[in-house]
């Protein structure tokens, strides 16, 4: 009889931790990318960030010498600031530490924006406008000899709040069927089937929400590609209407934020890029009895449209919340 052995001890592997924390990024106007909260990185934030949390509020009241108290109207959201403590160094030299220095400097700029970007632990982004409004530099020791230095940079953001990723819905014909979202896009970012829907020639769609799970409204954008002869678009029964044909290979978009001008743009639709070239405002022959609509927080609103013709037709939200977490 042979001798038997036992199978070997495996200890178990170890628990893996439910934490993780947020990641930060910055994307200069100029297109560069910096992680924020990778000290490896040469490049990193230190404690006592601001501009992560809630904004700053002011409340819109009205009083009377009559009357006890006030009266409560409303709120306003001032602007954004932000503060950034930063460690930036290198270990490769003055060469390579100047290099850098000036780099990071260079994506940073009074006039032009930058994108502040938070990654969740769940994957979810959330994204903040800032540009540079002063900051800190006084020299403690030589920074190009040392490779190191620390800074201390104001930032503010126009628009207060925080942006959640652009979320978009898309109706088409049959033939138009991958025109806004491919199969490839399906694989890589995780579309759901559902995302396209089609309709009849002259066909309205019933049914159709959208989800604010936002702090405050947010106003979608609607894009148009003929070739439409009617088409009236909107939300919980408000519409807008265009009372022009619109051939195949033109597009019109609206975004229905006041912040944005709310300017019908009509023009080529560059189907490869997504955007329409050459835009004209036509915003002056809407229907006068086109709403701008927004769809408010926490409520999931009914999307309404009518489309005749072989066109396609779109709806983009991207939703704002007041803290980046």
């Amino acid at each position: 009889m042979g001798i038997a052995y036992a199978a070997p001890y495996l200890p178990p592997p170890p628990p893996v931790s439910p934490w993780r924390g947020v990641k930060l990024s910055w994307t200069g106007w100029d297109g560069s990318e910096w992680e924020l909260t990778n000290p490896a990185s040469g490049l990193f934030l230190m404690p006592g960030v601001r501009g992560l949390g809630l904004p700053e509020f002011e409340r819109q009241s009205s009083a009377s010498p009559a009357v006890a108290g006030s009266r409560h109207l409303g709120t306003s959201t001032k602007d954004r600031t932000v503060f950034w403590p930063l460690y930036l160094y290198s270990d490769s030299g003055s060469a390579e530490f100047m290099a850098r220095d000036r780099a990071f400097w260079r994506s940073l700029d009074p006039d032009s924006e930058g994108t502040w970007t938070a990654v969740l632990p769940d994957g979810t982004k959330r994204f903040l406008r800032c540009r540079l409004t002063s900051a800190e530099d006084e020299w403690t020791h030589d920074p190009v000899q040392r490779g190191w230095a620390r800074y201390a940079i104001n930032l503010l953001a126009d628009q207060t709040y925080w942006l959640g990723e652009a979320v978009t819905r898309s109706w088409a014909q049959d033939d138009l069927r991958d025109f806004y979202i491919t199969e490839h896009d399906r694989t890589e970012f995780g579309y759901a089937d559902d995302v396209i829907h089609y309709l009849s020639a002259g066909g309205s769609l019933d049914g159709a929400t959208f989800t604010n799970d936002g702090d405050v409204p947010s106003f979608p954008v609607w894009t148009i590609v003929g070739p439409v002869t009617a088409v009236a678009f909107g939300v919980d029964g408000k519409n807008i209407i265009v009372p022009f044909e619109i051939p195949a290979g033109y597009g019109v978009q609206i975004d229905t934020d006041p912040v944005e001008g709310q300017v019908l743009w009509y023009g080529h639709w560059d189907a490869a890029a997504e955007v329409i070239t050459d835009p004209v405002d036509r915003t002056s022959e809407l229907d006068p009895t086109s709403a701008f609509v927004s769809i408010p927080a926490g409520q999931d609103l009914p999307l309404s449209f009518s489309m005749t013709g072989a066109g396609a037709i779109s709806v983009t939200v991207q939703n704002k919340y007041r803290r980046a977490t």
